[in-house]
């Protein structure tokens, strides 16, 4: 039995525990829903905060855990972040009965005022959509109007409405997790019958893309390489990997939020990427990696600092562990597509979607794309086909696609992320 397997046979023996012990104490305490939330929040402390043993705690991770994991990680209503420290504080009580509290963790006796002193600060994080993804800012607006985000069909619906609004509506909502009054008011009904009859808002394919195939994507994963060195030879994650590398516990900015110049020297460097740049905007081929390292939260600015993250996966080099390399990398290049699409076009957001996908998919098949020349293009279709090439070359900018004229060439790394927003989409 693995170090892992074994920390979870201890988590969820512990948690048995606390769920006869609490419906000891009080027989009419919601004791199921305690334990789900407990064992997501041991979960996230062991995976997101190498910290495994349940008994194991201290005031630095308890502030982690409530004001920087949880955030960014869970979607719950506001009641439900109020009772976590209270549920938390109980947890305490077991484990010091139990004997289960870690013998070098913080004096147990101290531990219940400490973490109701956080109980502001996890509300006001939570409130906060600066700590939270795009894709919990966006999920937590529809568990507000009661979505239930477990349904997938529901799920699909919400999505479906999110995507049908207008750009500035879906950069607002994604990026605070409010939208006072929609141009469209989510309708349940509605949104589950356009995706009954197959979710498209009524563009006809556009005729400078190849015929579309009954095949999604899905099926041509299984002949793409998506393993784990394949992912460590994608220019995206090679180059975020080396950012994670160079910043280490801490690297200043500059005023625009840019790594030194010093800095960015050393990564064009370990990248083999030939040149230099008086600022760090100048290379698209480091911005992109770290804006989608900045969008997963792998990074941070804090004031005049940039440092490491926790991310929705952690990373984890190659060598120690390729399959959490694996999920790492897949996590970065969907964060990297699914920030474009949140984004305006003039802020490096996708102008041509959902034709732009599209394009991307068919990218990523034997032989890539060759989109048409200008002259080739008439009437209407000459502005999608634009916003569609503007849209492919800034990908093969960032290194997301190889990009050599009009012909681009995707992989199966990218097409698994791309899969991720086509079903975001659909």
């Amino acid at each position: 039995m693995t170090d892992e397997q074994q920390a979870q046979r201890h988590r969820e023996e512990v948690l048995t525990e606390f769920g006869t012990w609490r419906l000891t104490a009080d027989p009419d305490a919601p004791a199921a829903e305690e334990v789900r939330t407990l064992e997501t929040l041991l979960r996230l402390k062991a995976e997101k905060l190498d910290s495994p043993d349940p008994g194991m705690w201290s005031e630095d991770l308890a502030t982690d855990l409530l004001t920087e994991v949880v955030p960014r990680t869970v979607i719950q209503p506001r009641e439900q972040v109020m009772d976590m420290v209270p549920l938390l504080v109980r947890f305490v009580g077991y484990l010091r009965e139990s004997g289960r509290w870690h013998p070098e963790a913080m004096s147990v006796t101290e531990a219940p005022g400490m973490l109701a002193d956080l109980e502001f600060a996890a509300l006001e994080a939570a409130d906060d959509p600066s700590r939270r993804t795009f894709s919990t800012n966006i999920l937590g607006y529809g568990l507000g109007l009661g979505v239930d985000l477990e349904d997938e069909e529901e799920l699909a619906a919400f999505m479906h409405w999110y995507n049908s609004l207008p750009d500035d509506e879906r950069i607002t909502l994604s990026s605070t997790g409010r939208l006072a009054e929609p141009s469209r008011p989510y309708d349940r009904d509605a949104a589950l019958a356009a995706v009954r009859d197959g979710g498209q808002a009524g563009l006809p394919w556009p005729q400078f893309l190849p015929a579309p195939e009954t095949d999604t994507g899905e099926g041509l994963l299984t002949d793409l390489d998506q393993s784990a060195e394949a992912y460590a030879a994608h220019p995206v994650v090679r180059r975020a990997v080396a950012l994670l590398e160079v910043v280490g516990q801490g690297r200043r900015v500059t005023a625009t939020g840019a790594l030194t110049r010093a800095d960015a020297a050393e990564v064009l460097r370990v990248c083999e990427l030939e040149g230099t740049a008086r600022s760090m905007w100048d290379r698209p081929e480091i911005v992109g990696p770290w804006i989608a390292l900045r969008d997963g939260g792998w990074l941070e600015v804090r004031g005049d600092r940039a440092v490491r993250g926790v991310g929705p996966v952690p990373y984890v080099p190659l060598t120690e562990d390729p399959e959490a390399f694996v999920d790492f990398g897949h996590a970065l290049l969907t964060s990297l597509l699914l920030g474009r699409q949140a984004r305006e076009a003039d802020d490096g957001g996708f102008a041509g979607m959902p034709d732009s996908l599209a394009a991307v998919l068919i990218s990523c098949r034997e032989g890539g794309l060759t989109m048409p020349g200008p002259d080739q293009v008439h009437g209407q279709e000459r502005q999608r086909w634009g916003s569609v090439l503007t849209d492919l070359r800034g990908l093969a900018r960032v290194g997301a696609l190889e990009g050599e004229g009009l012909h681009f060439t995707g992989s199966g790394v990218l097409l698994s992320a791309a899969l991720v927003l086509l079903r975001e989409r659909s």
